[in-house]
């Protein structure tokens, strides 16, 4: 048990090879990769599905518009077709024929007034486009030439039996428009003419079902007002929607003032008009655009749904990535404690000889300074004495801080290191006492030129030990050799471990990595060398391969990245 500087005590369960920043990382990253996974997929659904929401509302409102015109299109149509056929079946009139008198029309008058309010005068015209009879609310217009006039000279020279004219001001200069309606009697050309008020027609298409949903306006072919609403725009302005000809029914969107507008149209078959309607501002649900957050604030509480389970993820994985350190760190140092003892011998011989030296010493020292055996020495004639003691003392208290450095748990502190440096320091250090007691030959094959390696000192000192502790057991204390080659290959260094010792089988070959599992004799190894050296080098980016043939020897070769970072791999390793 160790205890903190501030007083709390430290068990071997509770130590970390990493501090919390490292854990405080991980969670960040772990976050942003189940959000990339979870989330992120949930909000590309719910966009695309906003998406797709929007475009089917939009293209119901744009339906629903086109049936509101389609249908406002077809009433004014038949309401023209009647107005039209009343005047023809007047035309036909026994009594109208050759000439009626204006006192007649007036009574034809009121009876086609009450038809439709829309009519507002009657007049009969002759050959020469001349009105000779009137009945209506301007009786100075009789005997008015309208031989002139566009309307008149189309219905004269065309081929159809009637016209309908744009609104226009005429002699009244009021906006009006006309039906009128040709006959010929004894061969002489002779027309019907009934002014109708626009606003009555507007009155009746207002009454219209789905009328309050949209505003309904009337242009001619030059984009000019015929009806419309006070809101938009008087008759003759000019309009801002000039609808095509093709097709006859249809929508358009198009911006006014910087905003985007729809409205559907249909051009009518009795007259050069087209029946505009647009969508009422906060109307009952037709004016109003699709709200484009209604699926994202429906989406939104799943969202923060699986955003909280991202976090409570995210946390656990973090806890099971500590846990998992802290087992693995409990093996390293259960590894390195085998290692230590596998040490013991040669350390004890190499503690031995000074700690010899030191009690002879003490003993001469003792003897000279008895006066029954010998007479008083100064002082300058135990300096020598006492310096061989110090000497021996130190060399002690470098055996044990050698092991002690390897032994002593510590944070991983991944920095740019020598490779070769830290091979010497572990053969000659920790293992050239049990090399030289063994009488095996250590050959030294480095390449000088290697780049630094940025790994942890302690840890790969470990996994050096290990693999060459097992080079030192398969030879099984008969003599023989170990060679330690290093070299580089671009951005990756090797390290090649070569024993002539017993070698492995194929079914050995396949196991040497798992925990537990060793090939020495019960009470000898722990099996957790190799399992502990390979998941070091997986967690600094590189490889662990082996290969051995029995009763030859093994080579045992660590590839590590120059530019490694714990915790992950930055590529493959280069095949061995």
């Amino acid at each position: 048990m160790a205890r903190t500087p501030g007083g709390t005590s430290v068990t071997l369960a509770d130590f970390l090879p990493f501090d919390e920043h490292h854990y405080r990382e991980i969670w960040r990253k772990q976050i942003v990769r189940l959000l990339f996974f979870y989330v992120a997929p949930l909000v590309v659904a719910i966009t695309y599905f906003t998406i797709q929401y929007n475009q089917l509302a939009l293209d119901g409102q744009r339906l629903h518009l086109e049936a509101i015109a389609g249908s406002h299109a077809s009433t004014l149509n038949l309401f023209l077709d009647e107005r039209i056929i009343n005047l023809e079946n007047l035309i036909d009139e026994p009594d109208l024929l050759p000439r009626p008198t204006s006192e007649l029309l007036e009574s034809h008058l009121l009876e086609l007034a009450q038809i439709s309010e829309a009519f507002v005068d009657l007049g009969f015209f002759d050959l020469s486009g001349v009105q000779t009879a009137y009945a209506g609310p301007y009786p100075d217009l009789a005997d008015r030439n309208y031989s002139s006039e566009a309307w008149y000279q189309r219905l004269r020279d065309g081929n159809q039996s009637f016209t309908v004219t744009d609104i226009y001001l005429g002699f009244r200069q009021r906006p009006h428009f006309t039906i009128a309606v040709k006959a010929s009697f004894e061969g002489a050309l002779v027309v019907l003419r009934a002014t109708l008020d626009p606003e009555r027609i507007y009155e009746y298409m207002r009454s219209l079902p789905d009328a309050p949903e949209v505003h309904v306006s009337i242009v001619n072919e030059q984009g000019d007002y015929q009806l419309v609403t006070p809101r938009l725009g008087t008759p003759l302005e000019s309009s801002s929607f000039v609808p095509p000809r093709v097709p006859g029914l249809g929508s358009e969107r198009i911006e006014i003032d910087g905003a985007s507008v729809m409205y559907a149209y249909s051009w009518l078959q009795l007259a050069e008009w087209a029946l505009i309607v647009q969508p009422v501002a906060n109307g009952a649900g037709l004016g109003s655009s699709p709200s484009p957050l209604r699926i994202p604030l429906f989406g939104a509480p799943f969202v923060m749904v699986v955003f909280l389970l991202t976090l409570v993820r995210a946390r656990k994985l973090v806890d099971m990535q500590r846990d998992a350190d802290r087992t693995r760190a409990q093996l390293e140092h259960a590894s390195k404690l085998a290692s230590v003892g596998e040490l013991a011998a040669g350390i004890a011989h190499e503690i031995n000889n000074p700690l010899a030296v030191i009690n002879e010493e003490a003993g001469l020292l003792k003897d000279l300074m008895d006066p029954t055996l010998s007479e008083p020495v100064d002082c300058k004639t135990l300096v020598p004495y006492l310096d061989s003691i110090q000497e021996s003392v130190f060399r002690c208290r470098d055996v044990t801080h050698k092991l002690l450095t390897f032994v002593r748990r510590s944070d991983v502190e991944m920095q740019p290191h020598d490779v070769n440096r830290i091979i010497d320091a572990v053969v000659d250090g920790l293992l050239g006492r049990e090399f030289e007691l063994s009488d095996i030959e250590v050959v030294r094959n480095f390449d000088e030129s290697l780049p630094k390696v940025v790994t942890d000192r302690n840890q790969l000192q470990q996994v050096l030990l290990n693999l060459l502790n097992n080079a030192i057991d398969s030879l099984q204390e008969k003599p023989g050799t170990i060679s330690i080659v290093t070299s580089g290959e671009g951005r990756w260094v090797r390290i090649a471990i070569t024993d002539t010792g017993i070698g492995m089988t194929q079914d050995q070959l396949g196991r040497i990595f798992l925990p537990f599992y060793t090939t020495k004799e019960v009470g000898k190894g722990t099996g957790l060398g190799l399992s502990v050296s390979y998941g070091i080098i997986k967690d600094f980016g590189g490889e662990i391969s082996v290969e051995s043939t029995s009763n030859v020897g093994s080579t045992f070769t660590v590839s590590l990245p120059v530019d490694v970072r714990k915790g992950g791999r930055s590529s493959s390793a280069p095949a061995s």
